[in-house]
C-alpha cells in the first residue's frame, strides 16, 4: 500500500514516471488502474491490492473535478454517498463540480432530490469549491494528519481480516439452495478458484480468463466484467441501472444487488435472480472448460 500511496503522491519521481508511463494507459491513477495478462508481477500485486486501498482513502477537495460525488469519500461524514442517495438511479459519473450551479454554488435542487437533508446541511456547511485552491488531493483514512503510515495500513488490514463486512444475514436468510448461498459467500470473501487465484500459487497456471482471453480472471471479471457475462446482465438489468450495476468491487457489488430495491418491483426476486444467476455463470464457465462439446 506504501508503494500505491507514492505512486499517486510522489509525482516528479523518475520510478513513478517510469510506472506510470507503462502501465497508465492514459489513466488518472488517483481513480482507477488496471493490469493486463502481460504486465509485470509488480504491477499487477499493486492492482491486486488497489481496491482495498482505495477504500481507505479520503478526498480533500479543491476545485472539485477530480473527485466522484458519489464513489468517493469526501464528506464529512467520511463515507461513499451512495449509501445516502434516496433515488433508485443516480448517474455514478459526475464529479464533486457538477454538483455545482452556474453561479458556482451548491445545487440546492439537486441535492435534496437525491440525498437526505442532514446529508446536504453536512454538504451546505462545507466551503463552496473554487478554481483558486487548486486540485483535489488525497489522503489516507487511516490516521489524523491524512498522511500514510505502515502502521495504520496494518491496523486497517487487521480489522478488515477479522470481521469481513458485509449483510451476511440478508445472504444467509435467502430461501434458495444452500450450494448457491456458499458460493456467493466464497466470492465475496474472493476465494472462488478463478485462474488469477489458482495463478498466486506458483503451479504454473495462466490467470487469463480462459473465456474471453483478455483480462485476468478474478471474481469480478468472471461474474459481471467478462464479455459472455456482461451479455447476459444487460438483458437482465433494467437500462436505467446499467451504470450502477458495473460500477463496484466485487464485494460491494455482490451486497448491493442482495440488498438492492431499485430493480423490479419484488427486491426479493431480485436477490433470487442475482445468486442465480452468478452460479449459472461460473458453472457455465466450468462446463465449457471441462466438458467436450458443451456449448
Amino acid at each position: 500500500m506504501k508503494m500505491i500511496w507514492n505512486l499517486i503522491k510522489q509525482r516528479d519521481k523518475l520510478w513513478r514516471r517510469v510506472l506510470y508511463s507503462k502501465y497508465g494507459r492514459n489513466n488518472d491513477l488517483n481513480n482507477n488502474i488496471s493490469s493486463q495478462p502481460y504486465d509485470s508481477p509488480l504491477w499487477k500485486a499493486i492492482v491486486g491490492i488497489w481496491n482495498d486501498f482505495k477504500r481507505r482513502v479520503i478526498w480533500q477537495i479543491g476545485d472539485g473535478r477530480s473527485t466522484n460525488f458519489w464513489l468517493d469519500k469526501w464528506a464529512s461524514s467520511n463515507t461513499s454517498l451512495f449509501s445516502y442517495a434516496n433515488q433508485s438511479y443516480v448517474d455514478t459519473t459526475i464529479s464533486v463540480k457538477d454538483a455545482l450551479n452556474t453561479s458556482g454554488e451548491w445545487d440546492l435542487n439537486f441535492l435534496i432530490d437525491n440525498l437526505h437533508v442532514d446529508i446536504v446541511n453536512q454538504i451546505l456547511a462545507l466551503p463552496t469549491l473554487s478554481d483558486f485552491d487548486g486540485p483535489d488531493t488525497v489522503g489516507w483514512g487511516g490516521t489524523n494528519p491524512l498522511q500514510f503510515t505502515v502502521q495504520s495500513a496494518y491496523n486497517l488490514q487487521q480489522e478488515t481480516f477479522l470481521a469481513v463486512g458485509g449483510d451476511w444475514k440478508t445472504l444467509w436468510n435467502w430461501k434458495g439452495p444452500h450450494r448457491i448461498q456458499t458460493f456467493i459467500w466464497l466470492g465475496a470473501h474472493g476465494r472462488i478458484l478463478t485462474n488469477y487465484r489458482r495463478s498466486k500459487w506458483g503451479v504454473g497456471i495462466s490467470p487469463t480468463c480462459p473465456c474471453c482471453a483478455k483480462e485476468d480472471e478474478t471474481v469480478i471479471h468472471v461474474l459481471r466484467d467478462c464479455v459472455h457475462a456482461t451479455q447476459v446482465w444487460l438483458r437482465l438489468v433494467p437500462s436505467n441501472y446499467i451504470t450502477n450495476f458495473f460500477s463496484f468491487d466485487c464485494r460491494e457489488w455482490i451486497f448491493n444487488n442482495l440488498n438492492k430495491k431499485g430493480i423490479g418491483d419484488n427486491p426479493a426476486t431480485w436477490q433470487t435472480t442475482f445468486m442465480t444467476t452468478c452460479w449459472y455463470l461460473w458453472n457455465w464457465r466450468n462446463k465449457s472448460i471441462f466438458e467436450i462439446g458443451f456449448q
